[in-house]
């Protein structure tokens, strides 16, 4: 069974250029000559089932954002989900501060800058019930990345201004990975110290694993687990979190709800109940 036709050549060239991959480190990641990669951008050469998941796998990328990238009328943009509107400022500024604190580390490539960017933004609403930048973010297979029609515009322009520049390496094996270098600092101003605070701790909990070890990680959060393939993450659905992932004791806020609740039937004491009980604690 092969996937062939010219819209997924074009769609393979826009998100090569995109980011800033060669056919020849693409050729090489996919185990075939560049000659190979250049027929099927030109939709004259079929690709394998094996093929196109090795496509998608080195992008990062669901099937349908990946052939709608040869249709833009097609593509719909997504800027908030439920009441959890996308601040694309803060967005800007919570990769760069990513980068600025662990972007060097040789482990931080896309994959993990993806998935450090997932637990800022999910770990602060849990938390705070509020946005930390809204970013909406999909479900693949290896993990949750964010929405692409509101991820590359970003990246886009922030290449553009010279923010960030993105580089291509031969990484572990025959893999490449796609590392962002960053050229200006986060202004941390737009971020209090509450926010900053949640940022750095995942930052500090998650940013030396491996690839892989992160994609592992994340398969086992509430969040990612209850959601289709595709779909876009709830926000709300982090409140189903447990174990390590949970980031508040909701057990102890059950109890502590429950305790208020009778205290509030019970009403106020008397003061005499008040002065026995005072008496009570002398003795």
């Amino acid at each position: 069974m092969k996937k062939t036709n010219n819209k997924l050549g074009e769609a393979l060239r826009k998100l090569r250029d995109e980011k800033g991959i060669s056919q020849e480190v693409l050729a090489k990641a996919l185990d075939i000559p560049r000659p190979s990669v250049a027929q099927i951008e030109k939709g004259a050469r079929d690709v394998s089932v094996n093929e196109l998941d090795a496509i998608l796998r080195i992008f990062q990328i669901s099937y349908n954002d990946f052939m709608e990238l040869s249709n833009p009328k097609q593509q719909k943009r997504r800027t908030k989900k439920g009441k959890v509107e996308f601040d694309k400022e803060r967005f800007k500024q919570l990769l760069l501060y990513i980068l600025q604190k662990c972007g060097g580390k040789p482990n931080v490539g896309e994959t993990v800058l993806y998935k450090l960017l997932y637990f800022c933004d999910f770990d602060y609403f849990e938390l705070y019930e509020k946005p930390l930048t809204g970013m909406p973010y999909k479900k693949l297979q290896y993990g949750p990345v964010p929405n692409q029609p509101d991820y590359n515009p970003i990246i886009n322009e922030m290449k553009e201004a010279g923010e960030i520049q993105i580089v291509n390496r031969p990484y572990i094996g025959d893999t490449v990975q796609t590392k962002y270098v960053a050229f200006t600092q986060a202004n941390i101003d737009l971020f209090t110290p509450t926010e900053l605070e949640t940022i750095n701790r995942v930052i500090n909990r998650l940013s030396d694993m491996s690839a892989r070890q992160i994609e592992d990680h994340v398969h086992h959060d509430y969040p990612w687990a209850v959601h289709a393939e595709g779909e876009i993450i709830e926000y709300e659905s982090v409140f189903g979190r447990d174990g390590e992932f949970a980031q508040r004791d909701y057990e102890t806020e059950i109890m502590q709800a429950g305790a208020s609740d009778i205290l509030e039937d019970l009403g106020s004491i008397s003061q005499d109940e008040y002065d026995y009980y005072q008496n009570f604690k002398q003795k």
